[in-house]
């Protein structure tokens, strides 16, 4: 390349034309940038005034030969530093206008045939800079003069400069303006670089630091494509790009870049940007232009189905669908709904199939919402559905079946009927999103006259408010602590609504809420205003409601066993719960001896599976696990009513009496089964009452579902013997995994680490640290795993990451072998240390 400085006089000087290429972007500067230039200039045009003499650095414009250069022609093609040379000719059209309106007209004349236009040319050669497509129009009209024709991002830069020259005339001198004039000609240092005619421009735009504007994906994108059209280029750019961008404008044509690569690599698309992405596509058939235009013509079809998802008729169900997701979660969404309109354009999906795929996918993104399921990532779970969906399976079928799975968080209608009671939905997500499911459970009523619930004047509204008065507080519990129960409620589903009036609502009392409520125009609000008074009684009925008509609207996954995930192993468990005897409970631990498990697992367990008896299942005192907190006596009353009614008494703490447990040989002897081992002592189970994070809780159940109860349990038990030897346990994201870890310095690193279905030795990580870079520290550890019945890691794994199954554990003797294995690693280890 060939670099120099420069000025913009210097650069313009004789009839020179500067051409922005197919690839670039449109003009894109707005008023921060504008401001910031204008801020430069200002500064300089005092300082001449004052007699300085100091230039001021603009950047660089990077130039190639045009292709169809011609001996003694000047035209260029900007490879880079459009949009800087675009803002300086318009200040210079806007300084020529701005003048004329003071001076006799030959200052015009002076400034066109200077710098703005070729005299002796003719057509798109009469001007010095010619656009892209899309500002041509624009430009064109600023330096004709035609000031009302230029719109968009053009035209505001003219009529900003106009404005501020407008301000800045006689501000410090009368010459003001003149010296602005000489700023911008002979002021504002420049680099020209040019490169060689046969470089390869598209390239060189690809490398560069863009020190204006930073380019986004689709800059990229139709930079490498153009690269690729060196014939078919301008046919394809007006027939099919240039549409598109009109179609969708820059900001969204951003999104279907990403929407499409999505489609093209499903889950995956995180490990690659937007722009790699597409190149990998691109790559593939470079050098064909019929197959790239084919790709452009891919883009602007599925350009067409995105302003469709944007511009949703709510009117249908299928467009209901979509202008609920769009609102609610619309960078998640956006591929699985372009793939159904796909399939449903092609003839491959009817409009009943399309309408119920969408309100499955609606059903995953709310329920999972109301949960507060955070993981599995929910973009990683919707690309890979999106690429799932094909012609050979109705789309319907293929969404819940894809989605039911358990590892996916899908919950199902009694977990969503106890997170609608239970969880505290006003403080999850964004307002936007609740407000959304609550608009979606108000148009399930039925109701002659509907109001626009999108309006920013509707708002969620607490009916027991948030900071409640003392009346409040006494009508709101029966017995027990209202404040606790304030905390409890308040922020749940049955406790909030849609409202116009909430600053006239706010703290005030029940009986005024309810006369506000009852002539309200939303439906919800009437069924709320029935009640005599709001208290728990009343927070929960309507609670529970809201759950049955959630359910109605929001359709739940497959929960049969095959598609839920539910392997065999865990049928004992459920004959032993339908084999209580009425009125009888039994302990986790219990429970968890008789099926060959550990208490964590078993609860984990319970609590996704949803069992019949499953509420019958209580900690060794008597009560629902307290997940390592205090629980208030009117809490543990409140969560063991259901058990009275089914003939279970309470004790004066409200727990589940004694009298009224079966133990796991009791429970053996009625099933016929082996009496398991005795429990150690008659108290609490450890475990029983622990604390399950959400990682290990995730991780538990994955482990559940893909190995069973016994490999569960004896995962639980290694790691809970690698924790009390002083070893760290980690859980992976998503809780995918888990690692028995150790801590030596700032050190760290898994001795083994255990995925749902495998145990991975990590052998390769073991080679950089003492002493286990010696290889016959790693042949013995890999001789001691060899003792474990059913492991076979050969001698070349010793620099690799070799696994086994993680249902050899469920023996009793691999999982010694194991644990020893363990407990030399960790000697080993520690005494290099």
């Amino acid at each position: 390349m060939q670099a120099r400085p420069i000025t913009l006089r210097k650069l313009i000087k004789g009839e020179p034309q500067y051409v922005v290429p197919i690839y670039q972007r449109p003009y894109s500067w707005e008023q921060d940038k504008l401001d910031r230039l204008w801020r430069d200039i200002t500064r300089q045009a005092c300082s001449l005034g004052e007699g300085g003499q100091a230039g001021h650095f603009l950047g660089s414009i990077v130039l190639a030969p045009a292709p169809e250069l011609m001996p003694g022609d000047e035209q260029w093609v900007i490879v880079d530093g459009q949009q800087r040379l675009t803002t300086l000719l318009l200040a210079l059209c806007a300084i020529r206008d701005h003048r004329a309106e003071e001076e006799d007209l030959g200052h015009r004349s002076r400034m066109n045939n200077g710098f703005l236009i070729n005299k002796e040319q003719s057509g798109e050669r009469r001007y010095r800079l010619r656009p892209t497509r899309m500002d041509r129009q624009a430009f064109q009209s600023c330096v004709e003069g035609a000031i009302e024709d230029a719109d968009g991002n053009i035209g505001a830069a003219y009529r900003f400069l106009r404005g501020k020259l407008a301000v800045f005339e006689g501000l410090t001198s009368p010459d003001d303006v003149r010296h602005v004039e000489t700023v911008i000609l002979d002021r504002l240092d420049l680099v020209q670089i040019v490169v060689d005619k046969e470089d390869n421009a598209f390239q060189i735009f690809e490398s560069i630091n863009n020190t204006g504007m930073r380019l986004s994906p689709v800059d990229f994108i139709r930079n490498y494509v153009f690269m690729c059209l060196p014939e078919r280029g301008a046919e394809v750019y007006e027939n099919q790009w240039l549409p598109t961008q009109r179609l969708l404008g820059l900001k969204e044509f951003d999104r279907l870049m990403h929407v499409v690569h999505v489609l093209n690599h499903g889950e995956q698309a995180e490990r690659l940007d937007v722009y790699r992405g597409h190149q990998e596509m691109l790559e593939e058939f470079r050098d064909d232009e019929e197959k790239v235009e084919d790709y452009v013509r891919s883009l602007a079809r599925r350009g067409r189905y995105l302003d469709r998802i944007l511009k949703a008729d709510e009117r249908t169900e299928i467009g209901s669908s979509i202008a609920f997701l769009k609102e609610f979660k619309p960078a998640t969404v956006y591929p699985v709904i372009m793939r159904l309109l796909e399939l449903h354009d092609e003839g491959h999906a009817a409009d009943e199939e399309v309408a119920r795929a969408l309100r499955y996918v609606e059903s995953f993104v709310v329920r999972r919402f109301v949960g507060q399921v955070a993981m599995p990532s929910l973009t990683r779970v919707l690309h890979r559905l999106a690429v799932t969906l094909t012609p050979d399976q109705p789309v319907d079928h293929t969404v819940r079946d894809e989605l039911s799975p358990v590892r996916w968080g899908w919950p199902s209608d009694a977990d969503f009927r106890r997170d609608i009671a239970a969880k505290d939905f006003y403080r999850y997500g964004t307002h936007a999103q609740r407000k959304a499911v609550l608009r979606r459970l108000e148009e399930d009523h039925p109701f002659r006259e509907r109001t626009d619930l999108s309006v920013k004047e509707i708002s969620i509204e607490h009916v027991l408010p948030q900071s409640p008065t003392q009346d409040w507080l006494d009508g709101l519990v029966l017995e027990g602590d209202a404040r606790s129960a304030h905390r409890r409620l308040v922020h749940t589903l049955g406790n909030l609504t849609l409202t116009g009036y909430n600053s006239e609502l706010s703290n005030a009392p029940f009986v005024e809420k309810r006369v506000i409520l009852g002539r309200s125009a939303i439906a919800m609000n009437h069924v709320i205003a029935e009640c005599e008074r709001w208290g728990e009684a009343e927070i929960l009925a309507r609670a529970a409601d809201l759950a049955e008509r959630a359910v109605r609207i929001w359709p739940g996954p497959d929960e049969s066993e095959q598609v839920r995930g539910v392997v065999p192993d865990w049928s004992p468990l459920t004959r032993a719960l339908a084999a209580l005897p009425p009125a009888k409970w039994i302990s986790y631990g219990d429970l968890a001896r008789l099926v060959g498990s550990h208490v964590l697992a078993v609860r984990v367990y319970l609590g996704n599976a949803d069992l019949p008896n499953g509420d019958r299942v209580l900690t060794a005192d008597g009560e629902p696990p307290a997940e390592g907190r205090m629980v208030s006596r009117a809490e543990l009353r409140q969560a063991m009513a259901p058990l009275q009614s089914r003939g279970i008494t309470l004790d004066e703490l409200g727990r589940a009496k004694a009298e009224h447990r079966i133990t796991g040989g009791e429970l053996a002897a009625l099933l016929g089964w082996e009496e398991p081992e005795a429990p150690d002592g008659t108290g609490p189970v450890r475990g029983e009452h622990q604390r399950i994070d959400d990682k290990q809780r995730r991780f538990l159940g994955q482990l559940g579902v893909e190995a069973g109860p016994r490999a569960a349990g004896a995962v639980q038990r290694l790691l809970e013997h690698w924790s009390a030897g002083g070893g760290e346990i980690q859980y992976g994201a998503g809780g995918a995994s888990c690692a028995a870890a150790l801590k030596r310095g700032r050190d760290r690193f898994a001795a083994l680490r255990i995925y749902p279905k495998k145990v991975e030795v990590s052998f390769g990580t073991f080679m950089t640290r003492r002493p286990f870079d010696d290889t016959a520290v790693r042949e013995e550890m890999r001789e001691r795993l060899n003792d474990i019945p059913g492991v076979e890691v050969p001698v070349t794994k010793l620099d690799g990451y070799p696994s086994f199954p993680v249902t050899v554990l469920a023996s009793e003797s691999a999982w010694d072998v194991v644990v020893a294995c363990l407990d030399w690693f960790r000697d080993v280890a520690t005494r290099e240390a």
